[in-house]
């Protein structure tokens, strides 16, 4: 987490608030068990050594979700009381003490957040056109619409993809707003990304019908002046995900603090409130996006 500086520490404040509604709404009310996983706190860097993080191929996603029934009794007990974020990873290994609590898991969440008004963005429901349409009138330009988006940077993709695929465990990405959320599984994007680059001819056809686009995206930092930088991602309309939920009550403020620099620099951070869940989000996920991975044979 080193370099990244109080803009992280604030993101990482708001992110916790939409896993949190997380973790309550996917409780016993839905059979399920949700606990966090992947680190999203600031750290110092003894503190990663001490725990074996540090650069990997893989991207831990944030929450793992499992059925309560497909758990003994003990290993409920050991996850509502372990704080997996803590654990050295090894444990997770085959024949580590918390190898279960990989195998068990029934789906891996990844959490984002944006402080929009969702429900008021200008293109809430846009719908992507159909083949029909986009052959009547193609357009020069696939422009994603302005509306609360599922991002996914590419790079996020590449080491989820790595790690969903090692452990087995299905990933969904949930971005959460200030009124509701949506969900697409990771899958489905890597499914879209390889026919893009297949396709190089059809691209915009492509995003146009899909709703979900890869663009490049600006990314600056609150406590930098002029620091950020140009990153390739995914961005998913709505319609072309799952919604995840409205929710009810939640409570905005601002925190103001001082970057490294002494630069005075504010966020905008949501707290309280509840998720009302849908069931086409719980379906997904107990649908275990189309099907759980087998497990990697590099488990053993």
């Amino acid at each position: 987490m080193r370099g990244r500086g109080i803009d992280f520490e604030h993101r990482f404040r708001t992110s916790r608030w939409a896993e949190d509604l997380l973790i309550h709404a996917l409780g016993e009310k839905q059979d399920l068990l949700t606990v966090r996983f992947g680190l999203s706190e600031v750290r110092s860097q003894e503190e990663l050594r001490e725990m074996q993080y540090g650069d990997s191929q893989y991207k831990e996603p944030d929450l793992l979700v499992y059925e309560v029934n497909a758990l003994s009794s003990k290993e409920r007990k050991i996850l509502r009381i372990t704080d997996l974020v803590k654990q050295p990873r090894d444990r997770f290994e085959r024949g580590g003490t918390l190898t279960f609590a990989i195998d068990r898991a029934l789906a891996a969440l990844e959490v984002e957040f944006s402080p929009y008004k969702a429900a008021e963005m200008k293109d809430r429901h846009w719908k992507p056109r159909t083949p029909q349409e986009w052959k009547r009138r193609p357009l020069k330009h696939a422009k994603p619409p302005v509306a609360p988006n599922i991002f996914v940077k590419v790079e996020d993709l590449e080491k989820l993809r790595a790690w969903e695929e090692r452990f087995g465990v299905p990933t969904v990405v949930a971005h959460v707003f200030d009124q509701e959320g949506f969900a697409i599984c990771l899958r489905t994007i890597a499914d879209f990304d390889r026919e893009y680059g297949a396709r190089p001819a059809h691209q915009k056809m492509l995003q146009m019908t899909t709703g979900i686009f890869k663009v490049s995206q600006s990314y600056d930092r609150i406590d930098a002046q002029g620091a950020g930088e140009q990153k390739p991602v995914f961005r998913v309309a709505p319609s072309a995900a799952v919604k995840v939920g409205d929710i009810r009550g939640a409570k905005v403020s601002t925190q103001l603090g001082v970057s490294s620099s002494k630069k005075y620099v504010s966020q905008v951070l949501f707290s309280g409130g509840r998720l009302e869940v849908s069931a086409d989000f719980v379906a997904l996920l107990k649908s275990q996006c189309g099907g759980r991975n087998q497990r990697a044979q590099s488990r053993g």
